[in-house]
């Protein structure tokens, strides 16, 4: 087991060869559109002449991460680079250092321990010296995700033993932590999701691993409406339930569950609003499934499930971005090419700096929700203009759809400062296309 673990780089999915051998026919890079490209270039711009200000460094590394996330993976160095100098620069911020840790996971899954002890330095700095037994729900999910980094950082020095005992350890966190709190779904997802990663990594207990991550997104599926909104958001996340729903039916089929699997399949293949290629790719994939179900039953291949390598990273987010098949377990050949073309495009803000009359607003009427610990926290933290210019594109959509404060539209003269500042007027003027984006 310990040099299956060692080969495997301790959290690697085992990789699952698909019938096309042409590895360009599985995996593309996003390119960036003439606006998307002039957005980041001022952003960075900004960020080189200015090296020691924090505030330009955290816009452009977080302008650079959505879209690496979203797709354009060769913006990935550029990303940590920004963000790396401005947590030297401040490394009392904390939502800056979460956003580190989570984001080197882009690492993690490709087998890459080079920032391993990064990663393990960064969520440090996000949760100080807080006991694991007295976190926050937050805190816990950060500290699951930093073991992550202390796999690969044992694997680097060869201590495979101790690796698996933190493995063992953090199963034991999970079920205990979820069965404290059955109501914190975000939990149970990241629990599952744990469970279903491991179960395609450690040869012993996959059948009771599958059977437990089951167990986790079975609730998440039955209440999904009650994930924190931020998971669920369109704009950031179109496709997170799409992604946790088709690793649910492929551990009913691992199990030999065809009858559970089958209506998770068929939701599946007829994808919901907003169209995506990532949902466009899960329902071609469901399909497929539904076609040869009785052939995939009992595959143990199908763990981890789909995508388990960066795409893992790229899936709930993106929009026009294609999801690598690199680990698609298929009994027939599949390829991007036969999936047809993209469907959508995502608006992407176009602004690259913030007005102090903007400011104003956000602070009055915006902040006090969307502050750590608030109503809002952490779907949306609205502090520095890095934040603001994170979450431009949504700020302009729900302000002109008179959505946001959600008791009461802004002011009208409030509303008009926003909407200003990103070149829109109210009520869903601007087409999804319009801007385009990953």
């Amino acid at each position: 087991m310990l040099a299956l673990l060692l080969s495997l780089g301790a959290c690697r999915p085992t990789p699952k060869p698909p019938a096309p051998a042409v590895d360009t026919a599985l995996r593309h890079d996003l390119a960036l559109s003439e606006v998307q490209a002039a957005y980041l270039q001022r952003l960075a711009a900004a960020a080189d002449a200015h090296p020691d200000d924090a505030a330009l460094h955290k816009a452009s590394g977080l302008a650079h991460m959505r879209f690496a996330l979203s797709g354009v993976l060769s913006l990935q160095a550029r990303a940590e680079r920004d963000l790396e100098l401005a947590l030297r620069l401040d490394p009392s911020d904390r939502e800056l250092a979460r956003a580190l840790g989570r984001f080197y996971n882009m690492r993690a899954v490709e087998r890459d321990g080079s920032k391993a002890t990064a990663q393990i330095e960064a969520y440090r700095a996000y949760l100080g010296d807080v006991e694991v037994a007295r976190m926050s729900s937050e805190q816990f999910v950060a500290y699951a995700f930093s073991r992550l980094g202390q796999l690969l950082e044992l694997r680097n020095r060869g201590r495979m033993l101790a690796a698996y005992g933190v493995v063992r350890q953090l199963e034991a966190e999970l079920r205990q932590r979820t069965e404290a709190d059955p109501d914190d779904l975000e939990l149970w997802a990241v629990a599952g999701n744990f469970a279903f990663f491991f179960a395609g990594n450690i040869p012993t207990g996959k059948r009771e691993r599958v059977r437990e991550a089951i167990r986790y997104f079975t609730r998440l599926r039955e209440r999904w409406g009650e994930l924190r909104a931020g998971a669920r958001d369109p704009e950031h996340c179109p496709n997170t339930y799409e992604n946790f729903m088709f690793e649910l039916a492929e551990g009913h089929v691992a199990l030999g569950e065809l009858e559970a699997a089958r209506p998770i399949y068929r939701e599946l293949a007829q994808p919901r609003e907003p169209i995506t290629r990532p949902k466009q790719q899960i329902a071609f994939v469901s399909a497929e499934r539904l076609r040869n179900l009785e052939g995939y039953a009992g595959k143990m291949e199908l763990m981890p499930p789909w995508p388990s390598d960066v795409g893992n990273c790229v899936v709930c987010h993106g929009y026009t971005s294609e999801v690598p098949l690199t680990t698609l377990y298929t009994l027939t050949p599949i390829t991007l090419d036969d999936m047809g073309p993209a469907m959508a495009r995502k608006p992407v803000p176009t602004v690259a700096s913030v007005p102090d009359a903007v400011r104003e607003v956000i602070a009055r009427a915006c902040a006090p929700c969307h502050l750590e610990g608030g109503v809002a926290d952490p779907f949306a933290r609205l502090q520095g203009d890095a934040s603001l210019l994170l979450h431009s594109a949504a700020i302009g959509r729900r302000v002109a759809a008179g959505e946001m404060p959600p008791d009461r539209p802004l002011d009208p003269a409030d509303a008009a400062v926003i909407l200003g500042w990103l070149g829109r007027v109210p009520k869903n003027d601007v087409p999804a296309a319009a801007e385009g984006s990953p």
